[in-house]
């Protein structure tokens, strides 16, 4: 389809329209799965926005009713998020945490360690913790990351990092609106409504929870390397 087979939008008109309804990005944030899983729905067409604007040939913003949202929460089983129970499945998900690499445990263990009283680090910091978190694992000798990771290879710049912090452990906590980038002042910063409520206790059970993972995780490489010696 040529782009010049869309209508012209009126931005006007359509803002109107789109009035009280919710992005495809707020339906991400609201609902405790992933972007990828709200793409694929709507791809496949099993998520039916109440609005589609058609931008150019390739970019369209799409729009959502707030009963549309609860409808299709209560069709597939996904639970809403706000901030009620907003701290309680952030706990959730430290439990469950999925590890296709070690980044994320890294990350919480970076914020418990700088976070100010309001939940504030600096990405900097985050940065410098990720790197001195891989440089003792390989002067020490040990498995630094897969093969693929810039951890791994070495040589990487603190923009690199950065760049591989926000695309990869943070992106989930950030559509869950459980973390927050502020790109101007180069600061993360945990929720309001999760960092207030946390517990002390419930702190160090991150921590501890943090460092199960990474031992369970790297645990896997030495398995490997037990296999292949056999």
């Amino acid at each position: 389809m040529d782009a010049l087979d869309y209508e012209l939008v009126d931005i006007f008109n359509w803002q109107e329209e789109a009035a009280g309804m919710i992005s495809q990005m707020e339906f991400v944030r609201r609902v405790d799965v992933q972007t990828e899983t709200i793409e694929r729905y709507v791809r496949d067409g099993l998520l039916v926005p109440d609005l589609v604007v058609p931008m150019s040939e390739y970019r369209t913003f799409k729009y959502f009713k707030e009963e549309t949202l609860q409808k299709y929460a209560e069709q597939y089983g996904w639970t809403l998020i706000d901030d009620s129970n907003r701290k309680d499945l952030f706990l959730d998900m430290v439990r469950q945490m999925d590890m296709s690499y070690s980044y994320k445990p890294i990350l919480l263990k970076a914020v418990l360690l700088f976070a100010d009283d309001k939940g504030r680090v600096k990405l900097s910091d985050i940065v410098t913790y990720f790197r001195e978190f891989y440089e003792a694992r390989r002067a020490a000798g040990l498995v630094v990351e897969k093969a693929n990771s810039i951890y791994a290879k070495g040589g990487y710049t603190d923009a690199q990092a950065q760049r591989n912090i926000l695309s990869n452990p943070f992106k989930r906590f950030e559509d869950m609106q459980m973390l927050h980038h502020t790109k101007t002042l180069g600061v993360i910063q945990v929720d309001e409504s999760v960092w207030k409520k946390l517990t002390r206790e419930e702190k160090q059970d991150i921590e501890r929870i943090c460092d199960e993972k990474l031992e369970q995780y790297y645990g896997r490489f030495q398995a490997r390397t037990e296999d292949a010696i056999k």
